[in-house]
């Protein structure tokens, strides 16, 4: 299991090296939130987290799914998803992934769906993980909202029941389970928090380090 922070570009140099030095595998960079959102300095903070030794994921998330407004998205993501180890982008932005897939180069694509209130029945999350795949997912991510154990279950019921690469996340106190128990189910990353939580439920990286070295030994 790998471990994501996102993060967005205040004090980056400094929270990079804090999160590498916590075990961090992976940082995301949030882009929607970044207060200089150009192509070059996207550029640079990828490099710098590359220098650190981490990998990173490029996320421009879009308003209707819990990010901001970016007037040069595809930009970002034409002159940074060739350099990037992981690129995501959200399912209902259909038209932009076509799009995009023509920039990556060796990095995995994340094809992302999200939903705030609710853990949809067994068979929509199915369909759901099998669109982002039939979309290019290298990687489909599936954040559901926990309002009760059973949508944690069922959701790792889905990981169980479709091989290959995902990340799934149950959001909420009730689905912080999920952040740990998920990897068992096929998830290959898990995101943590420093001193900002990006989502409902995120632990803390340190305390997810330790929890992955308890339970996994990795």
């Amino acid at each position: 299991m790998q471990i994501a922070v996102p993060l967005t570009d205040e004090a980056f140099s400094e929270e990079v090296g804090r999160a590498a030095s916590l075990g961090a595998d992976i940082i995301e960079l949030r882009v929607d939130q970044f207060k200089d959102k150009s192509t070059e300095h996207v550029l640079e903070c990828i490099d710098l987290v590359h220098s650190k030794g981490l990998k990173t994921i490029l996320t421009v998330r879009i308003p209707q799914e819990g990010g901001a407004y970016v007037e040069n998205r595809l930009e970002i993501f034409e002159a940074a998803a060739s350099v990037s180890d992981y690129t995501d982008l959200e399912l209902t932005a259909r038209e932009d992934i076509l799009k995009v897939r023509e920039f990556m180069g060796n990095g995995k694509l994340i094809v992302s769906f999200h939903d705030f209130e609710r853990t949809p029945p067994l068979w929509l999350l199915k369909e759901v993980y099998r669109e982002a795949k039939r979309f290019g997912a290298h990687i489909p991510k599936i954040a559901v909202m926990a309002n009760s154990l059973d949508d944690v279950a069922r959701l790792l019921c889905l990981g169980n029941e479709e091989k290959g690469e995902k990340i799934l996340i149950a959001m909420g106190e009730l689905g912080s389970v999920s952040r740990i128990a998920a990897y068992a189910f096929g998830s290959v990353i898990s995101y943590a928090s420093l001193e900002r939580s990006f989502a409902p439920g995120q632990i803390p990286l340190e305390e997810m380090v330790k929890l992955r070295e308890r339970f996994y030994r990795v």
